[in-house]
């Protein structure tokens, strides 16, 4: 008689149990998966930053060397221009000798 009352008890209290105890592991479920997205969020967001930032640096540098190209044209330019006019003032000795 034990066993009857208690399968009518749990008959009938089981469904009752059973919808608020799938309701909290739900939207504990829910509340994981939201918390997992907040932190995927943060980490791209602090990804994307440093792309940012990787950007800027890389840019940075592409300036750099394009100074130093150009400075580096301009000297030799400027050596060259100095070399023919050493070349012509030696000519123009070697014919007045």
């Amino acid at each position: 008689m034990d066993i009857v009352a208690l399968t009518v008890i749990v008959c009938i209290f089981g469904p009752a149990l059973f919808i608020p105890i799938t309701a909290m592991v739900l939207k504990h479920r829910k509340e994981m998966l939201q918390m997992e997205l907040e932190k995927r969020r943060l980490s791209n967001q602090a990804l994307e930053e440093r792309i940012e930032a990787l950007r800027t640096e890389i840019a940075t540098l592409r300036e750099t060397t394009t100074q130093y190209d150009l400075s580096l044209q301009a000297n030799l330019e400027n050596l060259q221009e100095r070399v023919r006019a050493l070349e012509e003032q030696s000519q123009l000795q070697g014919l007045l000798r």
